[in-house]
């Protein structure tokens, strides 16, 4: 049976790219305060009111719908769009996706928060980035409030669509993460290290080699799973669907379908995975591993 895969690793946050001299300029308004920008559906206009609310400590974005961002030239080196380092939301409208362009002649994530920022995302697609370090979708140091969102076909070292780092917090609430993978050691949808809140949310086709298909919970973080479902999800190594080796709990959730060496729905290191009217079921080759140590939880 492969053993569980422990990550150690310094995560440096990319610099703030400031916005292009060619940038266009942006409609904004005022809402308590708050700046409120429109962005027309320009890539260079998104990554220009970011920079505006960066440097303004704060901004409120409203997306374009009906529109494709398309990021061909990123920021920096990592990061598609410029770093979130203030208080930033993000609003699309029906079909408003952020993706890595087609036509992008290198890889990178599509977003990185820096730590002592804060993004909260409603409404949008985040789609197709690639990253050998942490997060193809979103790399997180910061605060991450992600909601009626979808993150897919996006690709990292660790944590696919989502990687939730040390002393970061996320919460994720009615959000699709589909067929996102790693080529490291876990954490296809997402790796957490973390404190993580998950509810009415799927998490569903997504891959690792090694630990964690769905989900890879590294210490010291923390998973709270509620009203969710992880199906179809694939490990090389431990748990299909989720990976445990911090704290996880799940209340009112489904963990089955998924394929893994070894607790092909859920996997732990330690005895930190807690039930509460969960189903685990129908997993490959067993729901839970090692046998006996998730109360609950029958193979």
């Amino acid at each position: 049976m492969k053993s569980f895969a422990r990550l150690s690793c310094t995560i440096t946050v990319a610099a703030l790219a400031g916005a292009a001299a060619t940038a266009p300029p942006v409609a904004q308004a005022s809402v308590r305060g708050q700046q409120v920008i429109y962005v027309p559906c320009r890539t260079d206009a998104l990554a220009a009111a970011i920079s505006t609310a960066n440097s303004h400590g704060s901004g409120i974005l409203i997306l374009s719908g009906q529109c494709t961002y398309d990021i061909t030239t990123p920021a920096t080196a990592a990061d598609g769009l410029p770093a979130i380092n203030a208080d930033i939301s993000m609003t699309g409208g029906k079909y408003t996706v952020i993706r890595r362009g087609p036509a992008a002649a290198t890889a990178f994530r599509i977003l990185d928060v820096a730590a002592g920022g804060t993004l909260s995302l409603t409404g949008i697609s985040i789609r197709n980035g690639d990253t050998s370090g942490f997060g193809g979708g979103i790399q997180n140091a910061g605060t991450v409030r992600l909601t009626a969102v979808s993150l897919s076909g996006n690709t990292a070292g660790n944590g696919g669509a989502l990687a939730n780092l040390a002393g970061a917090a996320a919460s994720v609430s009615g959000v699709l993460i589909t067929d996102n993978k790693t080529i490291g050691v876990g954490g296809g949808g997402i790796i957490n290290s973390g404190m993580l809140k998950l509810s009415g949310s799927t998490v569903t086709g997504n891959s690792a080699p090694i630990n964690g298909g769905g989900l890879n919970t590294q210490p010291p973080g923390t998973s709270r799973i509620a009203q969710s479902t992880f199906a179809r999800n694939v490990s090389g190594g431990l748990g299909g669907g989720i990976s445990n080796l911090g704290t996880t709990s799940l209340s009112r959730s489904t963990v089955r379908l998924n394929q893994g060496s070894s607790g092909g729905g859920i996997a732990t290191g330690n005895s930190n995975v807690t039930l509460h009217d969960s189903v685990i079921s129908s997993n490959t080759p067993d729901n839970c591993s090692p046998l006996n140590t998730t109360p609950g939880c029958r193979n």
